[in-house]
């Protein structure tokens, strides 16, 4: 979320263009990411970007995740960042992921110093590393390979690799302390970080430590005016006018609609009501004196004011230590041994907006949901449960039944405490056969965690509205009494469940009436403390996530040929994973009331792979071949869950001179399906109303239409003739189930080729290089999700098909929610191919101006087709330039970023612009055919998020006596996230905050100020 990521090149070379980047270095040796083959020099065919830690200081980047998630690294493509999404995503809430091109975190492989970076989080969806347990001060540079590599790392880099690398040998003691300081401040979205970086470096070995501190504090939709007031953005089709629920209030479109099927909103300050004499039913507000209004309409109440408090951005605490250390032994081929350690806890959480609804069907029979009388008569007398608390101005309109919708003002929170530690060790030295050496690596990782999200369950909202006369002596804190406008009005209740057989209060009885009823809780949210505490409690899961991973490589020189030395790489990897999530016993046993349920997710796999890799020089330094080099790499991998696979990659270059070079590559690589996909069980959550294609199905289809019949024939029998009438008012729940067993992995094939050119070496040097791409993955592992339910009602075949066979009946005749979909299944399975193509441009200048040094560089990505296929009888859709969602392959055509320097005269001061481009995504398309928005009928909808500009300025002093001093601002404009409409159905819903589109392209703190501060005593 900061202005522009500057890459930088390795000292090496200057003029040679971002593939120039070594990952790690012994002596003269050099290992390049995307190689495990030594060479003599940073030039290789691989295309591999660089950001240094320099770069990061100035550009203000807030943390390592910040860095590695900035559209010019991802290709525009959106990415899990820690704004609060929601649903269930990657790594659980607050996590922060890195996915390339497109193709998901799950399909891009994290290093750390060229090692695997195990998943961490909280949950079962466990699935690609969490940049939150990366260190930033110890970071000598970040390197990005983005082509498919799993000829060489194994599975999961099929769109590309991250390597990030700590500084090898520190000599010193580092102080470093940043802070980013939003101007518009709104109580949120702060940073803070601090760490001290120690290091020796002695005749046989060094040792470097460090420890950080990292806050960011979280902010609340309420906190920046633009993200206040959320609205669903529908337009008049002939006027172009806005069109809404209106505020009654205000006169103006309601902030926070909840009718008509945009997601804006929630629901609150009315109620369902029945009456007994006639049947008669619909929805109703009162107030203290007597006044009701009849709300069926798309005005019902005005939104609550709590949501205001809702988290956009996390609130992230991380502690985060790390050493490294190695030591020659003077033996065994003069061996190294080293070892490795990182240890990181995130704490963090989410205050979200709940609603207390009352689903008989969920609660005790005896819950007390009536009142008034029938034909004169108490409903008492007919042994109804009434209520001491039930309104007596709806009484007197013989309604006998009301459920309420109610928002509480406090919030509901998901919280979480992640440990994650990695550990390694090994040792390597000479092999005593000529230059060839060995290195054995064990690797072991650990995730260990802990989540909570406060609930209530059936049992205890059951207790709270099941009541008694309060006995004398009962404390009042398990008292509530009813109010003046209540049938049983002055008195003090308990709860029932609180007094024995002999009318006594129970020792240590601690639940509380919840008197739904109180205007000052129906309408208002004000639930008591007391009421509150002890419906919602703290509902606990845990997660354990184990890597073990031992590595034996061996590399060194062949044989010489004309080009020079062949040089080659072998080796064995055995890796073990093992996932156990633990939800609580509530969840498991269903016991939450209106959540999801999960059963533990328990799975591990193994994995044994054999490598190899030959770089072979063809010719250099002749007429027309100052480098001729070819790189094959092969992988052998069999997996205990599926099987076995071999993946290969070819890599070349030619520079006939010193000013071009061509580079191409040609690979398959592969995923085996995770540990998440193979084993979750039965993990449940839920959709909303909108997602039922039968919403407004009359309004919307005409008979004959093959999803009006469908509807029809599933409505009809449940709600009569008035199925055409039919609107969703509830969603129905969604069952995820692993595929372990019926599972395949993914298999991909990447090629690309391109051309660097670069000037003549001088005091001016310039470079230039274009790289086409493109990577396709077959047999996809994914789940279907809503799109189970339109291919159901879509179908010819209606009801006899594989989709509608994963759906259950809906709700019958005589339910509160009749005729709406209950729940259904949403298995993980192999679906047919993503691929996507584009051309990489990298531009850099160096050259001397007025006695200092001035440096641009302006990097771009063209996306050419992300292209999407569920089956292979199915159309591809092209995804490209559409609104790109987190971890969906989807996003702009076009991304950019320029990051000007200029070095004054003395090398003391650095002046830096940056700026970000983000093209322009339109999904307008998705709307088409839409169904007609809740009593609003027909309107349109702008889902076009326009072209979005962002600068930041910085400049930086190395003052002798202080240290290094950066100063800058982030978003110097103050640009904001597009406006972008919502939608009455999901297919063309799209992740919102207020009404700008949420994705991590976008800056949604806006313009700060940030100071950071480094200093070293040697």
């Amino acid at each position: 979320m900061t202005s522009s990521v500057a890459f930088a090149q390795s000292e090496a070379d200057s003029a040679i263009t971002s593939d120039a980047a070594s990952s790690s270095s012994e002596g003269d040796a050099i290992v390049v990411t995307g190689s495990r083959v030594r060479r003599d020099n940073f030039e290789t065919a691989n295309q591999v970007n660089v950001i240094t830690r320099g770069d990061s200081v100035l550009a203000g980047s807030r943390s390592t995740a910040d860095v590695l998630q900035s559209s010019s690294i991802t290709s525009g493509t959106s990415q899990i960042n820690g704004s609060f999404l929601g649903f269930v995503s990657e790594g659980g809430p607050a996590a922060s992921t890195v996915g390339l091109r497109g193709l998901s975190s799950s399909r891009t492989l994290v290093l750390l110093n060229g090692r695997r970076l195990a998943p961490a989080g909280v949950g079962p969806q466990l699935v690609a590393a969490d940049l939150n347990v990366l260190p930033s001060g110890v970071i000598q540079r970040i390197e990005v390979l983005r082509e498919g590599a799993s000829s060489v790392y194994g599975s999961d880099a099929i769109a590309g690799v991250v390597n990030v690398i700590t500084d090898p040998k520190v000599e010193g003691l580092t102080f470093d302390v940043f802070t980013d300081q939003p101007i518009e401040h709104g109580g949120g979205g702060r940073n803070y970080r601090a760490s001290v970086v120690a290091g020796k470096v002695f005749d046989r070995g060094h040792i470097t430590a460090s420890f950080e501190y990292r806050e960011r504090t979280g902010m609340r939709v309420g906190d920046r005016g633009i993200y206040s007031c959320p609205r669903d953005l529908y337009f008049d089709p002939t006027t172009g006018a806005e069109v809404g629920a209106v505020d009654p209030s205000t006169g103006q479109l309601m902030c926070f609609p909840y009718t008509t099927n945009g997601g804006s909103g929630i629901a609150s300050g009315y109620g369902i009501y029945f009456k007994f004499a006639n049947g008669e039913q619909g929805r109703i507000r009162y107030d203290e004196n007597g006044n009701t209004q009849i709300v069926n309409g798309i005005f019902r109440g005005p939104p609550s004011s709590a949501q205001l408090k809702d988290h956009i951005i996390s609130p992230v605490r991380t502690y985060t230590g790390y050493l490294n250390g190695a030591y020659e032994i003077g033996a065994l081929g003069d061996a190294e041994i080293y070892t490795e350690a990182l240890f990181t806890r995130r704490e963090s959480h989410q205050d979200f907006t709940g609603q207390i609804s009352i689903d008989p069907s969920q609660l005790d029979s005896r819950i007390e949901i009536y009142g008034g009388s029938y034909d004169g008569t108490p409903l008492s007398d007919y042994g109804y449960p009434t209520s001491p608390f039930f309104p007596t101005a709806l009484a007197n309109q013989g309604i006998n039944y009301y459920t309420p919708f109610i928002v509480p003002q406090t919030q509901r929170q998901s919280s979480q405490r992640v440990d994650f530690l990695r550990w390694n060790g090994g040792l390597r030295g000479n092999l005593g056969i000529g230059d060839w050496r060995y290195d054995g690596n064990f690797q072991y990782s650990h995730t260990k965690s802990r989540y909570s999200t406060t609930q209530t369950t059936p049992e205890r909202l059951s207790n709270a509205l099941q009541t008694v006369l309060a006995p004398a002596g009962t404390p009042e804190e398990l008292i509530t009494r009813a109010t003046a406008y209540q049938a049983g009005a002055g008195n003090a209740y308990t709860c029932a469940s609180n007094v024995d057989a002999n009318g006594n209060l129970i020792a240590g009885a601690n639940c509380v009436p919840f008197n739904m009823y109180d205007l000052s809780i129906l309408r208002d949210g004000n639930v008591p403390a007391n009421v509150y505490n002890y419906l919602y409690q703290p509902d606990v899961g845990h997660t354990k996530f184990d890597q073990t991973t031992f590595t034996l490589n061996l590399d060194g020189s062949l044989f010489e040929i004309p080009g020079g030395t062949v040089r080659a790489a072998i080796g064995f990897e055995h890796r073990r994973d093992k996932l156990v999530d633990t939800p609580s016993l509530d969840a498991q046993a269903s016991n939450l009331y209106n959540y999801s349920s999960a059963q533990i997710t328990k799975g591990s796999d193994t994995v044994d792979e054999v490598y190899g890799e030959l770089n072979i020089p063809l010719l250099s330094n002749v007429p027309f071949a100052r480098l001729l080099e070819l790189d094959v790499s092969g992988r052998y991998t069999h997996y205990k869950s599926y099987g076995s696979g071999f993946t290969y990659h070819f890599n070349g270059q030619w520079a006939p001179n010193e000013i071009v070079r061509f580079r191409g590559n040609y690979g398959t690589s592969f995923r085996a399906p995770n540990l998440y996909e193979q084993f979750v069980a039965d993990q449940t959550g839920f959709y909303g109303p909108n997602v039922d294609p039968c919403s407004g199905f009359g309004a919307g289809y005409s008979p004959g239409d093959t999803v009006y019949d469908n509807c029809l024939a599933a409505l009809q029998p449940i709600l009569g003739a008035n199925a055409v009438n039919y609107i969703a008012t509830a969603g129905p729940q969604v069952t995820t189930r692993g595929g372990a067993g019926l599972l395949k992995a993914e298999k991909s094939r990447s090629y690309g080729f391109g051309v660097v050119l670069n000037s003549p070496r001088g005091p001016v040097n310039a470079s230039l290089a274009i790289d086409y791409w493109n990577v396709r993955v077959k047999g996809e592992v994914t789940t279907l999700g809503s799109l189970i339910l339109r291919r159901c009602y879509e179908a010819d075949d209606f009801p006899n098909n594989e989709y509608c066979a994963l759906i259950d009946p809906r709700r019958p005749a005589g339910d509160p929610q009749q005729g709406t979909l209950d729940s259904f299944l949403n298995p993980y399975l192999n679906v047919s191919e993503q691929s996507a193509e584009g051309i990489d441009f990298d531009v850099r200048f160096e050259a001397p101006l007025a006695g200092g040094r001035f440096v641009a560089r302006a990097t771009a990505t063209r996306n050419i087709h992300q292209y999407y296929q569920l089956f292979a009888t199915d159309a591809k859709d092209d995804y490209n330039g559409t609104l790109g969602v987190q971890g969906f392959g989807a996003g702009p055509k076009w991304v950019g970023d320029l990051d000007l320097r200029y070095t004054f005269p003395g090398d003391k001061v650095t002046l830096r612009y940056g700026v970000k481009y983000v093209g322009k995504q339109d999904s307008s398309s998705f709307a088409d055919g839409a169904p007609p928005a809740p009593f609003l009928g027909n309107v349109t909808y702008d889902l076009v998020a326009e072209t979005y500009w962002e600068h930041g300025l910085s400049v930086q002093w190395k003052l002798e006596d202080i240290g290094q001093v950066t100063f800058g601002v982030n978003n110097l404009f103050n640009a904001k996230p597009p406006i972008i409409s919502s939608c009455p159905v999901s297919a063309c819903q799209f992740t919102r905050i207020g009404n700008r589109f949420n994705s991590s392209n976008y800056d949604l703190i806006g313009r700060s100020l940030f100071l950071n501060v480094t200093r070293t005593f040697k």
